[in-house]
């Protein structure tokens, strides 16, 4: 498309999560910081951007306006409740962002994404940004600074010789009914450098062979990633600007993981598996299925990598089984080594932090002085968005927002609750408003020169063309999933199986089975003296089921329903990750979900546009993969708006 040569543009971003606040860092620096280079024998300049709005139902992040105008009255929020996640104050019947965490006893707790891997380059490019703000502590968890303390005093002991045996430690498989498929916990009684020892020693002997072809398909993996960042740093060739999901992925070589289903990939890769493990067992001949010749099952503390380890990980972090998960996805869900952490004090820092440094990304440049700020954040819920010719204007009920060049979309569609709508460029009343063809239209709206009857088809105003239906990954609900906090608990070690002097390990996840028969993916031990644990469940727990595990005297601290439950609106439109259904919804939307150029007829290349961000997640997710999806999104919007640009076409054989 032709380049346009902006002037003072403004940019909704709707959703405050990673996606929306990565993406307005990005569009900060490709306006103020990014080498502006001739477009059309004339030069860009800096600062094009009148302002940057994020919208979000959540408060805004410390160090930005909340004044009345961003305050959004009756948010009907949990005040009833002690204690807050970084979500709070919003409506009851938002589910809020899916990066947001709470502090309970002083110990800071993630209730949605936990895990960073140091090879999410723009996740520790981002805390490069912020050291002060953005340090790393213990995943899963924030640690406090009493922990802290603890910690160095431990490294500087005598390879630990005062341990603590009733500590909670290492992780633990669980199969059900008092049946372990493999723990780690019974080498608690040594020093901490013998304990990682052991414990690699027995994972190998366990996994043997299956555990180095796996490690060699996800190297494979994060080298075809590592290839995605060199990309989407590249601004001058035009094949670097994807359009779409699949446009990218197919550049690394991964858009065929992401259409089959991850046991069909573990298949490919040899993986063993053990069907027995399984609720629905799989009646095969498949030489991958393990049978009475597999001679793991002939030597002691063999197992099956696949239906142990891959598959309780897969539910700890997908609530999704085997066939269920896609193989990109699955793949993407584990770490091929390297330090993985949290965020200390709350993984939402992340998308406080990104938001502060757009911020002082123009509050620094002299270049971009102005009384307005930039970058905003208002507290409000965007209810419609109505394009025409010209804008695109955001309403909040009946209240307009304000009119705007370009929105983002940084959420899930199917969750977003918002109505897009169109004026018709062919309608004789321009006043009548038409969905917003957001999965692109049967019959170009330009097409009147197609013949016949079957190529002429129309709707109810006579339009020669009307919105196309929208591909599963956009209208399949997502995945439910229950956080809950409890504190005050006296695990009931006999419930699990376990000897009155053997303690629970640190981390338990779950089989198929063990899924099915306690209802829980994960139980996390946070804290032994304050009997703090995390659970990831599929429904919430009863109190009977409490009872049973944590004692009579637990005390529920949080709960978080991530779609599902007993709220209505939580079961409609929450939800914790996407339903790939096992690669079949892989198709997705594109980055680019209405180009009111196009729609209107516009040769100039002018008209108002929307973005898609989550379009992304049709495949895979994950924070790391909502901050690739913010960049792509930003290059393409600075690309429309004139803040950057290819210089040449270029051959994938010159990248």
């Amino acid at each position: 498309m032709t380049l346009k040569l902006a002037s003072k543009d403004r940019v909704a971003i709707i959703g405050g999560g990673i996606s929306g606040t990565f993406t307005a860092k990005y569009l900060s620096d490709y306006d103020v910081s990014h080498l502006h280079k001739p477009v059309n024998g004339k030069w860009r300049e800096r600062c094009l951007l009148d302002e940057i709005t994020v919208f979000d139902i959540s408060p805004p992040p410390p160090g930005f306006s909340s004044d009345e105008d961003n305050q959004q009255p009756n948010l009907g929020s949990n005040i009833k409740d002690t204690i807050k996640s970084s979500s709070d104050p919003r409506p009851e019947s938002w589910q809020g962002s899916r990066v947001s965490s709470i502090t309970v006893k002083e110990t800071v707790v993630e209730l949605g994404a936990s895990i960073i891997y140091d090879g999410n380059q723009l996740v520790v490019d981002m805390m490069n940004g912020d050291p002060d703000n953005l340090a790393r502590a213990e995943p899963m968890m924030g640690t406090t600074k009493q922990e802290e303390e603890e910690e160095e005093e431990e490294e500087e002991e005598d390879e630990g010789s005062n341990v603590d045996i009733n500590e909670p430690f290492g992780f633990g498989i669980y199969h059900g009914n008092k049946e372990w498929l493999f723990k780690t916990n019974r080498f608690s009684q040594y020093p901490s450098f013998l304990r990682k020892i052991l414990t690699s020693i027995t994972f190998l002997w366990r996994y043997n062979l299956d555990y180095f072809r796996l490690q060699k398909a996800i190297h494979r993996t994060v080298h075809s990633f590592d290839v995605v960042y060199s990309l989407l740093n590249d601004t001058q060739h035009e094949l670097t600007y994807f359009d779409s999901p699949m446009d990218l992925f197919d550049a690394i070589g991964l858009r065929s993981a992401s259409s089959i289903s991850f046991h069909d990939l573990l298949d490919g890769i040899g993986l063993s598996r053990d069907a027995s493990l399984e609720i629905q067992q799989q009646t095969t001949d498949d030489k991958n299925t393990a049978g009475w010749w597999d001679w793991r099952k002939w030597l002691p503390g063999m197992g099956c990598l696949r239906s142990e380890l891959v598959t309780a990980m897969t539910l700890n972090t997908y609530n999704k089984d085997l066939n269920e998960m896609n193989g990109l996805v699955g793949l993407v869900a584990y770490v091929p080594g390297g330090e993985i952490f949290s965020i200390k004090g709350g993984n939402h820092k992340l998308m406080e932090s990104a938001l502060q440094q757009a911020k002082k990304t123009y509050d620094s440049s002299s270049i971009c002085k102005s009384p307005k700020e930039r970058i905003q954040h208002k507290q409000k819920q965007v209810t419609t968005v109505i394009s025409d010719g010209e804008k695109m204007e955001l309403l909040s009920g009946e209240d307009s927002l304000g009119h705007f060049d370009v929105v983002i979309l940084a959420a899930p569609l199917q969750m977003c609750r918002i109505q897009f709508l169109t004026h018709n460029p062919m309608g004789m009343d321009t006043s009548i408003l038409h969905p917003m063809p957001l999965g692109g239209v049967n019959d170009n709206f330009d097409n009147e020169d197609a013949v016949g009857e079957s190529k002429r088809r129309t709707n109810q105003h006579g339009d020669l063309a009307f919105p196309s239906k929208l591909p599963a990954s956009a209208t399949t609900p997502y995945t439910s999933v229950v956080t809950t906090i409890i504190s005050n608990a006296t695990i009931n070690a006999t419930h699990f199986g376990l000897e009155d002097n053997e303690t629970l390990p640190q981390t338990v996840l779950v089989s198929e089975r063990g899924k099915e028969l306690e209802g829980i993916t994960t139980l996390r031990i946070l804290s032994l003296n304050d009997g703090l644990v995390k659970i990831f469940s599929t429904e919430e727990l009863s109190l009977e089921k409490r009872n049973m595990i944590f004692g009579k005297h637990h005390v529920i601290e949080y709960i978080q329903v991530w779609g599902g439950g007993n709220n209505i609106e939580h079961a409609k439109y929450g939800g914790a990750t996407p339903n790939f259904s096992g690669g079949r919804n892989s198709e997705s939307l594109p980055f680019l979900l209405y180009d009111g150029s196009s729609h209107w007829a516009k040769s100039d290349g002018s008209g108002p546009a929307l973005y898609y961000v989550n379009a992304i997640e049709s495949s895979v997710a994950a924070i790391e993969i909502s901050a690739i999806g913010a960049k792509s999104v930003s290059k393409l919007v600075s690309r429309r708006l004139g803040l950057i640009g290819p210089v040449a076409d270029t051959s994938h054989d010159e990248l």
